[in-house]
Order: structure tokens, then C-alpha cells, then sequence
């Protein structure tokens, strides 16, 4: 889990949307510079029905997420259909090369 300054709350959310976008076969990126910066993942009931899933998805992606998070900036990672059947190995690589991606055009 990540530290409580890290975290993104749903206020930031209206303001980082506005941000550069990256996206992937799964997963989307979007980013902004802020004061107050941190990180989030998002994992629609359109992409995964049960709960279960949705939280499992969303531990994986912070877990790869977290080395990315600062407080320089707000890093949001929405998941895309088909994300859930993922490998945990799969999904690091994929969101790893995303985020290395955003990280050279930030």
C-alpha cells in the first residue's frame, strides 16, 4: 500500500483528467505536475465484475506503481479491458515500459 501523502483522493481527480495521456494495450496513463502530487489506480466494473478482482488488479498495479509515485507530480493508471487476466509478470512489463515511457516525456 502506499504511504498516506502518496495517495491521490477523488478532489485531485477532477484536476489531474486535464493532464498528458499514455496508453497501452491495458492500461492508460495520465499525468500532470502538481504541488501535491501522488499516485492512483482505477479499475472500472466494466473491466472486472466481481470486487475481488477489481482489488486484486489494483494491489498489482500499486505494487508496480509505487518506485514511480512522488509528490512532485500526480500519476493516475486507469486499467483497460482484458488487464485482469494478466500475469503479474505480463502486467509489470507492460506498465513498467508505460511508465518509463511517461518518465522520458516528464
Amino acid at each position: 500500500m502506499l504511504p498516506r501523502r502518496l495517495r491521490l483522493s477523488r478532489d485531485h481527480f477532477t484536476d489531474a483528467g486535464r493532464g498528458e495521456k499514455a496508453q497501452s494495450t491495458h492500461f492508460s496513463v495520465v499525468w500532470k505536475a502538481a504541488a501535491s502530487g501522488g499516485c492512483a489506480a482505477v479499475v472500472s466494473k466494466k473491466v472486472a465484475k466481481r470486487s475481488v478482482d477489481r482489488h486484486l488488479l489494483k494491489r498489482r498495479m500499486l505494487a508496480v506503481l509505487k518506485p514511480w509515485c512522488s509528490s512532485k507530480r500526480s500519476l493516475i493508471v486507469y486499467a483497460r479491458s482484458g488487464s485482469p487476466s494478466l500475469s503479474y509478470k505480463v502486467l509489470n512489463e507492460e506498465l513498467s515500459s508505460l511508465l518509463s515511457r511517461v518518465a522520458k516525456v516528464a
